[in-house]
């Protein structure tokens, strides 16, 4: 062979070198950019798997203490004829109902629920249902009666306190 046909192969092969190394180039390309739109995926789906874990955490909260208030409310009924109870009996068998009674306001308490302050504390129609006026010289828009305890727990009220209003 030829020192002409040499360098001509040599040429041809350096050619080929060059075009398969742009095309392994080309290839590569494509194969890091496909690879940063699967990570740009896989971290867009992370986040929306995190904000659905968030968002499902936070409604089973709220599920959890609505159920939780719902109960509770079905016990005022048994609070209330339970003061009734203790206000009729006699002293040997209130000791007893009052026992029962604290036992089941302890528990209240530990679900924070509390009484709604009501007794001459001034009329509010967030924390109060008024279902009787009357006239007061001296008192105005105050609660001069209860007639039904109300209970709020965590800032939500559970049941008003039924009153009677001063004007």
């Amino acid at each position: 062979m030829t020192e002409k046909g040499l360098n001509e192969d040599i040429k041809a092969e350096t050619t080929e070198e060059v075009v398969k190394e742009e095309e392994v180039n080309a290839e590569l390309e494509q194969a890091l950019k496909k690879a940063d739109e699967y990570k740009d995926l896989a971290q867009r789906v992370q986040a929306e798997f995190d904000n659905y874990r968030k968002r499902n955490n936070e409604a089973v909260k709220v599920a959890r203490n609505d159920a939780t208030d719902d109960v509770i409310s079905k016990l005022f009924p048994v609070l209330d004829n339970f003061e009734r109870g203790i206000s009729a009996v006699e002293d040997s068998a209130r000791q007893g109902m009052e026992l029962i009674y604290k036992q089941i306001v302890g528990i209240l308490e530990k679900y924070e629920v509390k009484e709604i302050e009501a007794l001459g504390a001034e009329f509010n129609p967030e924390y109060h249902h008024a279902i009787a006026k009357c006239d007061d010289g001296e008192k105005e828009n105050v609660v001069v009666e209860v007639f039904q305890k109300g209970y709020i727990r965590k800032n939500k009220v559970l049941r008003p306190a039924m009153v009677k209003v001063a004007q």
